[in-house]
C-alpha cells in the first residue's frame, strides 16, 4: 500500500468561463484570417446554446456550459475551413425574417431583400395584392416576405430541388404568416400549370459557367450550383420566364426578376422581344442594375 506522501490527488482542472471560450475561439478564426472573428464566435455560440449574441455577452462572466463546448469548437472549425457563418449556424436573417439554411439553398442576399421591396412597393402603389408567386424559391425567403409584409390573399412558391422544398416548408412552420403559403415542387412553369397571379417575383440562376469557376471559394464551394448556374451565358432561366409568366400573370400584374448586373439590358431587350408592354430597370442598394420590372397591358 503507497504511503500518503506517495499519493497523488487529481484535481479537476477549472471550469472556464464562456468568455474565455468565446475568446479562444475567435483568437483561433483571427489566426486564420476570418473577418470579424469575435462576432463570429459569438454568434456560432448562440446559436449552439439556443440564445442571443447579446446574451452571450452579458454571460461572459459565467461558466460555460460543457456540453457545448465541443460542438462549438467544431463550428470554430468549420468556419475556418471556409463555410459560410449562415450555414454553419444554420441560420440567417432576411428583411423581417430569421429563416432555416443549408447547403441545399442559397444564403439570402440583401440583392434580394431589394427584389422583394419592389413588389411590395407596386402593390401599395396599385392597391393590387390579390395571389403572388416566387418561381425558385429556395429558403422561402421571397414568399415568406412577402406573405408577412404584403397584403395578398395566398402566395404561391416552388422549387425544383426536394432538399431545398423541405428546407423552405421548415421556414413556412417556423415563421407561420398569417396568409397561406403554399410550396409546390416542379420545374420552373410545370408546377403552376393553368394558374395566374398579379405578381411574379423570382431570383433565378442567372451566373454563367466560366463565372461560376471564379466565384469566391466560399460560394464556389459551399452554396448550390443548381440555384446559381443558367446554360446560355446565364440567360436561359431568364429566358424561361419572360416567356412563361406571360401565361401565368393576369392583365396589368408585375414581373419581378433579379438579373445579372452585366445583362440587366440584355434582359430588358429580350422582354421586349416577349412583347411585354412596359419594361424597366432598377439599381441595387450598391448602385448595380439589379432588378428587371415588366407589366403586361392586357
Amino acid at each position: 500500500m503507497p504511503s500518503a506522501r506517495n499519493t497523488v490527488r487529481l484535481e479537476r482542472p477549472p471550469a472556464r468561463s464562456l468568455g474565455d471560450v468565446i475568446d479562444a475561439g475567435a483568437a483561433r478564426l483571427a489566426k486564420a484570417g476570418v473577418r470579424e472573428p469575435r462576432r463570429q464566435a459569438a454568434a456560432m455560440w448562440a446559436w449552439l446554446a439556443g440564445s442571443t449574441v447579446g446574451q452571450v455577452w452579458l454571460e461572459r462572466p459565467e461558466t460555460s456550459q460543457a456540453g457545448i463546448v465541443q460542438r462549438f469548437l467544431a463550428a470554430v472549425e468549420r468556419r475556418i475551413a471556409g463555410e459560410p457563418l449562415p450555414y454553419v449556424v444554420g441560420m440567417a436573417g432576411f428583411r423581417t425574417l430569421e429563416l432555416e439554411v443549408d447547403a441545399n439553398v442559397l444564403i439570402p442576399r440583401p440583392e434580394t431583400e431589394g427584389l422583394v421591396e419592389r413588389a411590395l412597393a407596386w402593390g401599395t402603389r396599385a392597391s393590387r395584392w390579390g395571389s403572388a408567386l416566387d418561381m425558385g424559391t429556395g429558403s422561402g425567403c421571397i414568399a415568406l416576405s412577402l406573405a408577412v409584409e404584403g397584403d395578398f390573399d395566398r402566395v404561391v412558391a416552388t422549387e425544383v430541388s426536394a432538399a431545398a422544398m423541405a428546407v423552405a416548408r421548415k421556414n413556412v412552420e417556423r415563421v407561420a404568416p398569417r396568409v397561406p403559403v403554399e410550396i409546390r415542387e416542379g420545374s420552373l412553369w410545370e408546377a403552376v400549370s393553368g394558374d395566374r397571379f398579379d405578381v411574379i417575383v423570382s431570383n433565378p440562376p442567372y451566373v454563367s459557367e466560366t463565372e461560376f469557376e471564379a466565384l469566391e471559394p466560399s460560394v464556389r464551394r459551399f452554396e448550390p450550383r443548381l440555384a446559381l448556374v443558367s446554360p446560355e451565358g446565364g440567360m436561359e432561366h431568364i429566358r424561361q420566364l419572360l416567356d412563361g409568366a406571360r401565361e401565368h400573370l393576369l392583365p396589368r400584374g408585375l414581373l419581378a426578376l433579379e438579373v445579372d448586373s452585366g445583362r440587366a439590358e440584355t434582359a430588358r431587350t429580350l422582354a421586349t422581344e416577349f412583347g411585354w408592354g412596359r419594361v424597366w430597370i432598377e439599381h441595387d442598394l450598391f448602385g448595380h442594375p439589379r432588378y428587371l420590372l415588366a407589366t403586361r397591358e392586357q
